[in-house]
C-alpha cells in the first residue's frame, strides 16, 4: 500500500505518505514540497522524513483536524485542514493495522461542561437569594432612609431593586439562566 497526501497551504503538515507499513510525515513547503512529491511519484531516491512503523502504534485518537498518534514513548500530532483527507488517512491507518481496536466516542455533556454547570447554578441561587434580601430591606423604608443607611449609589440601586418586586427578580434570574444556556451552546 502506497498512498500520498500533500497539504501545501497547511502551516503544520504539509506532507503525509503512507508506504511499507510505514507513515512519513513531513513539512516541506513551496518548491521542497513539489520536488519531494515528483520524487515520490517517480519512486526516485528521495529523502525519507522521520517515519512512524505500523508495528510500533499504540493508539490513534482522531477528532476533526486533529490526529494523535501514540507510540510507547511518544506521541505525534497531526492537524489536517481538510476533513476529508484527514478521513482518508485515518481509514488507511485502519486498513494498515487491523490489530488495533477502533471506537468512536463522544464526550458526554456533563464532561464538557465540567464545573460550569454548578458554579453556575451556585452563582444564580446566589444572585436570587441577594436580590430578595435587596427585596426585603427596600421594601418598608424610602429612597431617602435608604440613602443615608447605605449611601448614595448602594440606596438608589436597592430602592431600585425592591421597586420590582417578586416578578421582576423572576425575570432577572430567568434572564441569567437564558443568558448562561446560550454562553454554554455557543462554547459547545
Amino acid at each position: 500500500m502506497q498512498k500520498l497526501w500533500t497539504f501545501p497551504k497547511s502551516t503544520e503538515n504539509t506532507l503525509i505518505f503512507i508506504k511499507d507499513k510505514t507513515i512519513y510525515v513531513d513539512q516541506k513547503k513551496g518548491d521542497e514540497l513539489k520536488l519531494q512529491t515528483k520524487n515520490i511519484e517517480a519512486q526516485n531516491d528521495w529523502k525519507l522524513p522521520n517515519g512512524i512503523h505500523f508495528a510500533t502504534i499504540q493508539k490513534v485518537y482522531f477528532h476533526k483536524n486533529k490526529m494523535e498518534i501514540h507510540q510507547k514513548d511518544s506521541k505525534k500530532t497531526l492537524f489536517i485542514d481538510d476533513s476529508t483527507k484527514s478521513n482518508e488517512i485515518f481509514s488507511a491507518l485502519k486498513e494498515g493495522i487491523p490489530t488495533l481496536k477502533y471506537s468512536a466516542t463522544r464526550p458526554s455533556i456533563m464532561s464538557q461542561i465540567g464545573i460550569q454547570l454548578p458554579f453556575t447554578i451556585l452563582v444564580f441561587i446566589s444572585l436570587i437569594y441577594y436580590l430578595f434580601e435587596i427585596n426585603e430591606i427596600g421594601r418598608n423604608l424610602e429612597v431617602a432612609a435608604l440613602q443615608e443607611a447605605f449611601g448614595t449609589f448602594y440606596g438608589n440601586f436597592i430602592y431600585g431593586i425592591s421597586s420590582l418586586g417578586f416578578i421582576g427578580i423572576f425575570i432577572i434570574g430567568l434572564t441569567y439562566i437564558q443568558g448562561r444556556i446560550i454562553l454554554l451552546n455557543l462554547i459547545f
